[in-house]
C-alpha cells in the first residue's frame, strides 16, 4: 500500500505490523479505541514540563529505520523488565530486525539518548504527509521512574508540533488498562467510536 492508502487506514483505526495492517475485533467488546492526539493543539501539561525538566540531558535524532544489536540489547532489556512473558518477549534478534526495518512507507527511528550518548530510548515512527504514528517503543527500564516513555512521546508531539503534522497516532486505548489508559495523558486525544473521532 502506499501513503494515501496507508492514511486512510490508520484514520479508521488501523496499525501497522510490517506489510500489514491489523484493528482487533472480538466478539461482545469493543473496549480496544484508537487513540491520536491533535498535535497542533497539543500542550505540555505541568506534570510532563517537570518529566522535560528532569530528563533536559537527554536528546534525539531522526534516523533511518536500521536495525542494530544496540537497538535489540535495548528492546530485550525492556521486553524482560516491562513485559516477561508476552508474546514479544520471546522475539528473536532477525525477528526484530523485521520489525524495524520491514515498512511499505516512511518509516524513522526516533532515537533517545542520555548526556553520554547512551541509547535509552526509541520509538518506531512512521510519517506520511500530514500524520505520525507511533509503531512501537521501548526504552531503558531502570529510567520509566523517572518518566521517560512519557518523556519520548511528549517530544515526538513536539516535532510533530514543530512540523505541522495533523495527528500522532497512539494506537489503542483502554480506559481500565493502566498500560493502555497513559494515553489520555497527552492532550487533546481523540478516539474512534464506530466511524467518527470523539474529544475525549
Amino acid at each position: 500500500f502506499n501513503n494515501t492508502a496507508y492514511n486512510e487506514l490508520a484514520s479508521n483505526g488501523f496499525r501497522r505490523v510490517e506489510n500489514w495492517m491489523y484493528r482487533p475485533v472480538c466478539d461482545n467488546c469493543n473496549a480496544c479505541k484508537s487513540y491520536r492526539v491533535v498535535i497542533e493543539n497539543y500542550e505540555l501539561s505541568k506534570s510532563l514540563k517537570r518529566v522535560n525538566k528532569n530528563l533536559k540531558g537527554v536528546s534525539y535524532k531522526l534516523i533511518t529505520n536500521t536495525a542494530t544489536t544496540e537497538h535489540y540489547n535495548l528492546f530485550k532489556r525492556y521486553q524482560l523488565d516491562r513485559h516477561f512473558g508476552g508474546s514479544m518477549s520471546d522475539m528473536d534478534e532477525d525477528e526484530f530486525i523485521s520489525m524495524i526495518e520491514i515498512s511499505p512507507i516512511n518509516t524513522k527511528l526516533m532515537e533517545f539518548r542520555n548526556a553520554s550518548k547512551n541509547l535509552i530510548g526509541v520509538i518506531l515512527l512512521d510519517l506520511d504527509k500530514v500524520n505520525l504514528s507511533a509503531v512501537y517503543s521501548f526504552f531503558e527500564p531502570k529510567l520509566s521512574k523517572f518518566g521517560i516513555g512519557n518523556f519520548m512521546i511528549s517530544q515526538c508531539l513536539l516535532f510533530g508540533k514543530k512540523n505541522k503534522y495533523k495527528h500522532l497516532y497512539l494506537g489503542y486505548y483502554i480506559k481500565d488498562i493502566s498500560s493502555m489508559s497513559y494515553k489520555h495523558r497527552f492532550k487533546p486525544g481523540q478516539i474512534l467510536n464506530g466511524s467518527e473521532w470523539q474529544e475525549l
